[in-house]
């Protein structure tokens, strides 16, 4: 019983990993969603790597996140 109480826990939290890395992406485009601003993603994504650190969410996972998360179709622009 503890353990499902752990494992949902852990998936609440990376779901709402989840949620952070979708809004730093939507808070760091420009131009109608057509562009992207590297510096200020990157800024955004490296707190929340530290915080997912702190909170013993594995990098790989993090890492996993933020790649499922990133458009294709966006200009990447600094």
């Amino acid at each position: 019983m503890r353990e499902q109480a752990t494992e949902q826990f852990h998936q609440s939290l990376i779901r709402q990993y989840q949620d952070l890395i979708q809004e730093a992406i939507i808070e760091s485009e420009s131009d109608h969603r057509t562009r992207l601003n590297i510096g200020k993603l990157n800024s955004k994504l490296q707190v929340i790597m530290k915080a997912a650190h702190y909170d013993g969410v594995p990098e790989t996972i993090i890492s996993r996140l933020i790649d499922e998360a990133m458009p294709n179709n966006i200009e990447k622009a600094a």
